[in-house]
């Protein structure tokens, strides 16, 4: 709109030039109009009198037609006298009738001229309140939260982008309200599975402080239930500590620094915390596949991967398998963490990437915040994330991390 100028205004300076150019050439028109009838007159005059001289005296022809046509004026002063004389001056040889035909014509252009202009800038005018008039009916619609798009106006000018501008700020601002009435239900729910969360093993350490005053407790039930609280503790530190994570992944501030790193390596880096587990379930871990090289967050993606990893393995019974297979082609690197376990129901599986969604089989101790944000850290680096599952026959995580065009 800034490097266009207004149509409008535009129109209306063509439109006073082009009724500039009409009065000048009409002036000019008239003017010529009106020397030409003087023209006219004069030679009437001179024909008449060079007839009557011809007629009544015996003249020259030559001399008479010299002394027309000559610049010389050494018989204008006698012929002055002779028309005073007879009472006879300029104003009455000439026809008055000439100076009113210019006057009157230079009065009619002038008059036609203003009338033009005027009528010009009217409508302009006119026409520029009633298009301010629907911007300010059209905001006022807006504010009412009718954003249907008016098509019916479709002028180029100035003021009609600036009607377009509103529409596309007010749809703009429309959108960002949904968005923040979304974030304001999903931080009240965030809040509120929280307090669910975080309630169960507050109570609990709550119940163990009041059973820990207790002067006739025995040492072995104060240590045990000192392990409870310390194991809840935890509980409570991971879920903060988890959720704080959470959090920076939504309002998409963490940097995910990319680093190189062979596949087999950050498999074995994500199986690590949960080898233990592995072992105490007596489960087998196979790695197997490729061994490509993957630019990616280390830190953060290994986390993802620890999660899935850790989800598998207490889904699956004790002597069970877990598998991380690799497969590398030439638009992506996958990774496929599979186990021999329970699986994952059908009404469960659309939902398990859900915060806080706790599946019909999850464990007690279960919050339904691992793969969740296992499907945060792993989507924010542009992989995909897919899952397939059968009851009893186990289930597959399959993450593909796409590779770049250079």
């Amino acid at each position: 709109m800034n490097n266009v100028a207004d149509k409008r205004l535009r129109k209306l300076l063509v439109s006073i030039i082009i009724t500039m150019t009409l009065a000048i050439a009409s002036v000019f028109l008239v003017s010529s109009w009106l020397n030409r009838d003087l023209q006219q007159q004069t030679n009437e005059i001179n024909a008449n009198l060079i007839g009557y001289l011809s007629e009544t005296y015996d003249l020259n022809e030559n001399d008479v037609i010299a002394i027309l046509t000559e610049q010389s004026t050494q018989y204008s002063e006698k012929g002055a006298e002779i028309l005073e004389k007879y009472g006879m001056n300029d104003d009455e040889v000439v026809d008055h009738s000439f100076q009113n035909k210019i006057t009157a014509a230079f009065a009619a252009i002038i008059l036609v001229f203003t009338a033009l202009v005027f009528l010009i800038v009217y409508f302009y005018l006119l026409r520029l309140d009633s298009s301010i008039s629907n911007i300010s009916k059209y905001i006022n619609r807006l504010l009412n939260k009718d954003y249907a798009l008016d098509i019916i106006d479709n002028d180029e000018g100035s003021l009609s982008a600036l009607k377009n501008d509103i529409y596309k700020i007010t749809v703009m601002l429309k959108e960002q309200n949904e968005v923040l009435k979304q974030d304001k239900m999903q931080l009240a729910n965030n809040l509120a599975d929280i307090s669910h969360q975080l309630k169960t093993p507050l109570t609990s350490m709550l119940i163990m402080s009041d059973l820990l005053q207790k002067e006739d407790l025995s040492k072995a039930d104060r240590k045990k239930f000192l392990e409870v609280i310390r194991s809840q503790l935890k509980r409570i530190e991971w879920l903060v500590s988890s959720l704080l994570k959470m959090a920076k992944l939504d309002a998409k501030t963490v940097e995910f620094k990319k680093e190189k790193i062979y596949a087999d390596d950050l498999i074995l880096k994500a199986v690590e915390p949960v080898n233990m587990l592995i072992k105490d379930k007596n489960q087998q871990f196979i790695l197997c596949g490729d061994n490509p090289i993957l630019e990616i967050d280390i830190n953060w993606t290994s986390e993802a991967l620890l999660n899935i990893l850790k989800n598998c393995c207490e889904h699956t019974p004790v002597g069970g398998q877990l598998k991380a297979e690799i497969f590398d082609s030439v638009m992506y690197t996958e990774i496929v963490i599979s186990d021999n376990g329970e699986g994952i129901s059908s009404k469960d599986l659309p939902f398990i990437f859900e915060r806080f969604y706790r599946a019909s089989k999850s464990s007690d101790d279960s919050v339904g915040i691992g793969l969740a944000m296992s499907y945060s850290i792993l989507t924010s680096q542009e992989a995909s994330v897919h899952v397939r599952s059968r009851l009893n026959v186990g289930t597959a995580f399959s993450i593909r991390f796409y590779k770049q065009v250079k």
